[in-house]
């Protein structure tokens, strides 16, 4: 395994990026204090054509242990840096039809495609894991169910709670760990570490065609103690920045969110703070999911006309719909139907509940998620496309989704074991939130969640069967991938 992180004892330079300057000072002390855990995870943010985002963040909290004495002094540096791939960029292609040009053009083409093909045979493919697999598809279909139960827009990002959590198991040990270890599939952090490492192969891509970026980071109040092997496991196989901050001050506030909207391209954080700490937070474990890709066949712009959309309550809104024709394959299924678009990193599924059918009655289904983007045996015939231009955002409480998949014992200061971490006790986790916000327009898909973990003490069918007339005019779910991975879940009440 290459070494992915280096010690960073000294101060961050104050020229180098937004983040770091936010966060740069004087070196902190090494103070027993109180904690609290916060994990963004899985932030995707927005920069270019399509664009989805998440974080997860997962608070700690240690009662009665506050000085009182107000605002902490000090600032925030550098603990251990993650060294990010290198990633080979797509050639440029040539404008004109010059044969030289084309024959750079082709051996720029073989550097790249090699360059690629390298990156990727460093881990197993994804494809090659069915046991990755398998546990994803278990953990996407259960958390989501949980998640999006509820009313109006809903968005949840599986990928980033997955990561949220993965990181919580380093972070915790004994039953506390056990129990994140099952919900997601793993036998032990040994398993979860190559899980994580063939994920980030997977979805790590930023060519010039397309971008999905993931990055971690866990920040820790200045005056405490913790322990540095797990920085370092953290650092080497989840690439995470770790930081020190005075926590309960604007200072640290601000260079979380400055973080944050560097890894998601200001879509998140960039107009207020993500979270405001306190002196009794220990730590904010952070992971962001960046997504950028476009419509391989673009809506044209003259074929967008205002039409209405009809919410679950009846209520009527007139909205630009997106029209287009195409020959796919789509689904005809008992209580829905469904047809994806492809971009240029995966696909955006839509799926249309029949009349009289809600979108959480689809979601109750245990197999309704797996069963939507299988499209192996469906109809192939011309897709007739009416897509509402969207921009939706929802604000997801996830401890009730946590408590749900069997996730407990973290929430219980007598049970919760954060001893990887720090000596302190007792720590516990006290919220699970996402917010995210989807936006779709003629050229793709954008869109952005933030996951916070925190603690404290049918319409009829057309005459012809290989036509399917996807009219998404009332409430809708949609669902992103990539590489087989569902990367966001969404339900679409009202536009």
């Amino acid at each position: 395994m290459m070494e992915r992180y280096r010690r960073a004892n000294e101060v961050l330079h104050p020229t180098r990026s937004a983040m770091e300057r936010a966060i740069t000072g004087e070196r902190p002390r090494r103070k027993k204090k109180p904690l609290k855990a916060l994990i963004p995870a899985g932030v995707a943010g927005v920069a270019g054509v399509a664009g989805v985002a998440a974080i997860a963040l997962l608070v700690t909290g240690i009662p009665g242990l506050s000085s009182g004495s107000g605002p902490l002094g000090g600032s925030a540096y550098a603990i251990a840096l993650p060294e990010y791939p290198d990633l080979p960029q797509y050639p440029t292609e040539p404008l004109g039809g010059d044969e030289a040009a084309w024959e750079r053009f082709n051996q720029d083409f073989d550097l790249y495609w090699n360059a690629w093909r390298d990156y990727q045979e460093e881990v197993p493919a994804l494809r090659d894991t069915p046991a990755l697999m398998e546990a994803l598809e278990d953990f996407t279909e259960q958390s989501t169910t949980l998640a999006l139960a509820g009313e109006d827009n809903r968005v949840y990002s599986p990928i980033s709670l997955w990561f949220a959590l993965a990181m919580l198991a380093e972070t915790t040990g004994g039953d506390t760990r056990q129990q994140v270890l099952d919900v997601l599939g793993a036998s032990d952090t040994e398993q979860l570490r190559e899980w994580a490492d063939i994920l980030w192969h997977a979805l790590y891509l930023d060519d010039g065609t397309a971008t999905s970026l993931l990055g971690t980071s866990i920040w820790l109040n200045e005056d405490i103690g913790f322990h540095q092997d797990t920085l370092n496991i953290l650092a080497q196989h989840y690439y995470t920045g770790s930081y020190q901050v005075p926590m309960g001050t604007d200072k640290a506030d601000n260079a979380l969110s400055a973080w944050v909207s560097e890894q998601t391209k200001g879509l998140i954080g960039s107009d207020g703070k993500v979270l405001e700490t306190n002196t009794d937070t220990l730590a904010v474990l952070a992971s962001t999911l960046y997504y950028q890709a476009g419509w391989r066949n673009e809506f044209h712009p003259s074929n967008t006309k205002e039409d209405i959309f009809t919410a679950a309550d009846g209520t009527e809104t007139r909205v630009d719909f997106m029209h287009m024709t195409q020959d796919a394959t789509f689904l005809r299924q008992d209580g829905y139907q469904a047809a994806s678009l492809s971009t240029t990193f995966g696909q955006m599924i839509f799926v249309l509940p029949d009349e009289g059918i809600s979108p959480a009655g689809l979601l109750a289904d245990p197999e309704f998620l797996e069963e939507a983007a299988d499209f192996e045996d469906g109809i192939y015939g011309e897709v007739q496309w009416s897509v509402p231009k969207f921009d939706v955002s929802s604000d997801l409480d996830l401890k009730t989704t946590l408590e749900g998949l069997g996730i407990t014992d973290v929430f219980h200061p007598e049970v919760s074991d954060f001893s990887p971490l720090t000596d302190l006790e007792p720590v516990w986790l006290d919220q699970a939130k996402q917010i995210a916000r989807v936006k779709v327009n003629e050229e793709g898909v954008e869109a952005a969640a933030v996951t916070l973990l925190a603690d404290s003490g049918a319409s009829a069918p057309p005459e012809d069967p290989k036509v399917c007339i996807m009219d998404l005019d009332r409430p809708f779910l949609f669902l992103i991938q990539a590489e087989g991975v569902t990367l966001f879940v969404g339900v679409v009440e009202q536009v």
